[in-house]
């Protein structure tokens, strides 16, 4: 049983992970009610002083303590941008209100390198497609995601220290259709 809740933990940090990287549209906005502003507000607040505390754990380590400050700074970014007008991306609410774990199950570093990997699987895919040379660019951010991949893989298989933002961007997959 821990080990689906587990799953289902990595499950919502990766989709939490992919949102920070999605475009944000106002298609894809919060237009909300003073009511539900005033809740999506503390939920961030609540959010921001949980990572500002986490940030203060040195047992952690400068990775977690760098992550839990840049997310306390993506929650003060949303609260701000709430607080100033309705329609704020989801994408970004869902990112800030994203706490990093302080620490990562065996369970869950398995099931990161998997999403890892599938990542990577897509890059070399999107890779093979463009070997032709017309999109060099799309290409070469390829060949740099599968590297990026392969670096957080292996911090994650020998339990080094690794960023919330490393594992973000390995995860992240060029868009070969936004050329």
């Amino acid at each position: 049983m821990s080990h689906i809740i587990g799953r289902l933990e990595i499950s919502i940090l990766i989709t939490l992970s992919f949102l920070c990287l999605s475009a944000c549209s106002t298609a894809d906005s919060y237009g909300t009610s003073p009511d539900q502003r005033a809740q999506l507000i503390e939920q961030l607040q609540e959010a921001r002083r949980t990572d500002l505390k986490n940030a203060l754990d040195t047992s952690l380590g400068a990775d977690a303590a760098g992550d839990y400050m840049t997310q306390a700074g993506k929650a003060e970014t949303a609260i701000d941008d709430l607080n100033q007008h309705s329609d704020v991306p989801k994408s970004e609410i869902s990112d800030a209100l994203f706490v990093p774990p302080k620490h990562l199950s065996p369970a869950q570093r398995a099931e990161l390198i998997t999403q890892l990997e599938q990542a990577k699987v897509r890059d070399d895919q999107i890779w093979h497609n463009h070997l032709g040379g017309w999109d060099p660019i799309l290409t070469t951010d390829c060949t740099i995601q599968g590297e990026r991949v392969e670096r957080v893989v292996n911090k994650l298989e020998t339990e080094k220290s690794v960023s919330w933002s490393e594992i973000n961007e390995a995860m992240y997959v060029p868009n070969e259709n936004a050329w």
